[in-house]
């Protein structure tokens, strides 16, 4: 009999109150105070990971077993491939004990450099994959071939001619049949697309295209979600100052003094009907 043993690695984990904080902290950083309830957030992400809030003494947690659920008293792992589940705290303790340095990580998947992200540069408001994700609604593949043949269809339609012989383009050869599309439509009811083609006919995989041209699309979305972001960030701040400036009904400190506010109240739109111009014009 052969026998095994099991490769060093390491895992992070933390608690429900640390999880609690992080996404907290996500919420704020965001600009979704409206998700935090009783000072629990409802919903945020955890190593890329949507996390929801089922009670205050429990959060859903999407593992690669289906969804679980974490308690006051779990733990919650990160996986060596980037996989999140909760364990409770004597098993945890029973299986692992802290390490005493930074150790590589065995096997990083495919999410190792948001991991890394995390690890390294996390400290402030960013774009994440989750949030990427949770921007698509609905994600539409097809062939070139295939948009030829809807947009003839198409056509026929429009012209009310609804006998007519389809155009056949099953070829798989066909050049039309190797170049894929992938069409994804956000909440806003914005589009963006991406492609995938193939150069040799004998290694067009219709699932591998389609993975292809959806990355290809989900790449369009990063700087416009970053655009957004940015532009959250870069709106003025509304201070205390601010805001008892404007219950009081006075300037704010940074707006004109009172003198050349009530100077732009008493200014009068011109009035272009007229013949002559107004005094404020001539």
């Amino acid at each position: 009999m052969t026998q095994f043993r099991k490769k060093p690695v390491v895992i992070t984990a933390i608690t429900f109150d640390q999880l609690v904080t992080h996404g907290t902290e996500r919420c704020k950083a965001e600009g979704r105070h409206s998700n935090i309830v009783n000072g629990m957030p409802w919903s945020f992400s955890y190593a890329g990971h949507p996390i929801t809030h089922e009670s205050d003494d429990c959060y859903l947690i999407p593992t690669l077993e289906g969804t679980m659920k974490m308690g006051r008293d779990d733990m919650l792992i990160t996986g060596v491939k980037g996989e999140i589940y909760p364990c409770k705290r004597d098993i945890f303790e029973a299986t692992y004990e802290a390490a005493p340095m930074a150790l590589p990580v065995v096997g990083p998947g495919p999410d190792s450099l948001e991991r890394e992200i995390q690890a390294k540069a996390d400290k402030g408001p960013r774009v994440t994959p989750a949030a990427l994700q949770s921007e698509i609604v609905s994600a539409h593949y097809f062939t070139a071939g295939e948009g030829v043949m809807g947009a003839f269809v198409a056509a026929q339609h429009a012209q009310g001619n609804f006998e007519f012989q389809h155009p056949v383009i099953d070829d798989l050869k066909s050049p039309l049949q190797l170049l894929t599309f992938c069409v994804l439509v956000l909440r806003n009811g914005f589009t963006v697309i991406g492609h995938s083609a193939c150069a040799s006919p004998e290694n067009f995989n219709k699932e591998i295209g389609e993975r292809i041209a959806r990355e290809n699309a989900e790449r369009q979305i990063w700087p416009l979600l970053g655009f957004r972001l940015r532009d959250e960030l870069a709106r003025p701040v509304l201070t205390d100052a601010d805001a008892a400036a404007d219950l009081a009904g006075t300037p704010r400190p940074d707006n004109p003094t009172a003198e050349a506010a009530d100077f732009l109240a008493s200014v009068k739109a011109c009035d272009l009907s007229g013949d002559t111009p107004c005094e404020a014009c001539q």
